[in-house]
């Protein structure tokens, strides 16, 4: 078992890694760009610094015996720099920065998964919006989805275009899809150690906020057919071993009306579809996570009853009610959870925390955990107050 675990990152989920961590009898030392990120003010040690410094990562590699990430927007050069010396440093790195150099570029991601015949979008690469008059309408049709290569996250730097238009096509490097309408979204939550014994969370719905393009809500178990379930677990354990992955992946998949799968990415991390995993299963996404990183056996997932997610997202009604640190409250209502992350206020749809609920069926525990934000909203944090 690795004894030392370092984290690149301190966000919410740089958070609850260092608090599985930190359960399991490890000590956890995070590197973060700010001195006020939310996961530093549980983690043992702190290094504050810019992600690609190589002082700043030395420092990390010397207090830990494995790194992972609680984000795949890695600068490259941290990648090389980790690639080039962490083995000479004696500590292991999972995933594989070279995983992490693959998966956070969408194009280099879109094109490794139709290499190995995985199921995907047809895509096509542009430089911004001198790539317009490339692409291959006959292939994407005229509506269809822009995506940054490189950066984005929670719905930053994807963009529907109902009709292709140079004045909108943004002038990044992307990748442009067909957009599919009527299609349903889930994902799937994989852990594979370092054997390569994969366990995964049965398959999640997810609902997203049509402005934001990011999770709003998510339902376990998802309303799919049983045979469905099954060929989406399947498809998940076949894309993480065939990546020799290690740690928690979040296989995101579209559905399509004719109940094809098709894999939309892949993140390299524990994932805003596995925090339901706090609640609904008897071990979460972020004890798995460590336990593959470190060295440690997978436990054997049980789920309990259907459950569900809301995010809590900042809007000037929430300002005065967020606290400052973070915080999980079990409240009166019966099975519900509310887990603040401890952020500072900030602009309209940041996450600021989520709202777990468990009942008799998925969507009695999603009314119940809207019935929560509503409170929320109305009557300020009863979060803190319960």
């Amino acid at each position: 078992m690795s004894a030392r675990l370092g984290i690149i990152g301190g966000g919410q989920l740089g958070l609850y890694l260092c608090e599985a961590a930190q359960a399991l009898g490890m000590q956890v030392c995070i590197l973060a760009e700010a001195a006020d990120a939310v996961a530093l003010q549980r983690a043992d040690r702190a290094i504050v610094g810019d992600l690609d410094s190589a002082l700043a990562l030395d420092q990390l590699l010397a207090a830990s015996d494995v790194i992972t990430f609680d984000k795949e927007a890695v600068p490259d050069a941290a990648l090389h720099y980790l690639i080039e010396v962490h083995s000479r440093a004696g500590v292991a790195i999972f995933p594989r920065a070279e995983t992490l150099l693959m998966l956070k570029d969408k194009a280099l991601q879109k094109d490794w998964l139709q290499r190995h015949a995985l199921p995907t979008l047809p895509f096509h690469t542009v430089s911004g919006k001198a790539g317009l008059g490339e692409l291959p309408v006959a292939m994407l049709g005229t509506a269809v989805v822009q995506k940054a290569r490189c950066g984005g996250y929670d719905g930053r730097g994807v963009q529907i275009l109902p009709a292709l238009a140079a004045a909108q096509l943004w002038d990044v490097p992307s990748i442009v899809e067909p957009y599919l309408p009527d299609c349903g979204e889930i994902a799937v939550i994989a852990v594979r150690d370092q054997a390569g014994a994969v366990r995964m969370y049965p398959p999640v719905a997810m609902e997203f906020d049509p402005q934001l393009n990011s999770v709003r809500t998510v339902s376990m178990p998802a309303a799919i057919s049983p045979a469905l379930g099954a060929a989406a677990l399947a498809l998940a354990e076949r894309t993480v071993t065939l990546m020799g992955g290690v740690g928690v992946f979040a296989v995101e998949m579209f559905i399509t009306p004719g109940d094809e799968l098709l894999i939309n990415e892949i993140s390299p991390r524990v994932h805003n579809s596995g925090h339901i995993t706090l609640d609904a299963c008897n071990v979460s996404q972020f004890e798995q996570h460590v336990r593959a990183v470190a060295g440690l056996p997978l436990v054997i997932i049980v789920t309990g009853p259907p459950a569900a997610m809301v995010n809590i997202l900042f809007s000037e009604g929430l300002r005065e009610n967020c606290p400052d640190k973070p915080l999980a409250v079990k409240l009166a209502d019966p099975h519900t959870s509310v887990y603040w992350y401890g952020k500072p206020p900030g602009k309209a749809g940041r996450k600021m925390g989520h709202i777990n609920a468990v009942a008799g069926s998925a969507a009695l525990a999603l009314a119940l955990a809207h019935k929560t934000m509503v409170r929320l909203s109305a009557h300020g944090n009863i979060g803190q107050a319960a």
